[in-house]
């Protein structure tokens, strides 16, 4: 791996660490057996990964978990359910052994993206003197899409030499549709959970599979038609150069 990339990994943890000792300073959970359901069920979530297509990297669904905890949740509680996750996300079942660095990356990252996205939506918020749920699931959204993004393709820049504007571009054209359905589906779970019926809430699980499941099959139709495209292409060029002989 390249010293640019070490450094910028050692940057990122740094950042994490000082974002988890605030949250630990700041750790007041108002109904810890809430807290610790959704927990829970952000780590489920978080084994239902997948790896997209030119990244050595996944995408899961715990992100709409982070974002149901910027609604519902306290900082620390909200950055917890990011590192658990990004922990869980990077070692459960992992093809290759992981190496320490991927794994102290992807939940500094989480840790960080999960940190900007609840400062940005109250902050902002407070700063407007709003109280919209819709605003800060919008606006925590944007923060986590945009950062998560940017921070995993300029980590594969460095590491891999590649341009950093094409990652971001096939990074973004990637998950920006997953992202999308996920924080519609984070917007009705944290409706729902400032209620009375959690159980509406809980749903968010089974809706998320099934987005995962069609998401899934639709990157491997697409690589598959790549594959196939590519095929066609060498066939037609070795056919011209036959005839040209």
């Amino acid at each position: 791996m390249a010293t640019k990339a070490k450094l910028y990994i050692a940057m990122i943890a740094a950042l994490a660490a000082a974002i988890l000792v605030v949250g630990a300073s700041r750790w007041s959970p108002e109904n810890l057996g809430r807290f610790l359901l959704f927990f829970a069920l952000a780590m489920v979530a978080s084994a239902m990964k997948i790896r997209l297509p030119g990244f050595k990297t996944t995408i899961s669904i715990n992100f709409v978990f982070i974002l149901i905890g910027i609604a519902l949740f306290s900082f620390g509680e909200t950055v917890l359910i990011g590192l658990g996750g990004a922990l869980v996300q990077s070692l459960w079942k992992t093809q290759t052994r992981p190496k320490l660095a991927q794994v102290l990356f992807n939940a500094a990252c989480l840790t960080v993206c999960a940190a900007a996205a609840f400062w940005a939506s109250h902050g902002v918020l407070a700063m407007l003197g709003l109280s919209s749920l819709a605003a800060m699931m919008v606006l925590g959204a944007c923060v986590y899409v945009v950062l998560n993004t940017g921070l995993v393709s300029l980590v594969i820049s460095l590491a891999e030499g590649r341009p950093l504007s094409e990652l971001w571009s096939s990074c973004y054209e990637w998950t920006f549709p997953y992202f999308l359905v996920g924080a519609a589906v984070a917007g009705l779970a944290s409706a729902a959970s400032h209620g009375t019926n959690l159980g509406v809430a809980l749903l968010v699980v089974p809706a998320m599979y099934f987005v995962y499941v069609y998401y899934r099959m639709h990157i491997v139709r697409v690589v598959l038609e790549n594959i196939s495209s590519v095929s066609r292409e060498d066939e037609t060029a070795r056919a011209g150069a036959a005839q040209g002989r």
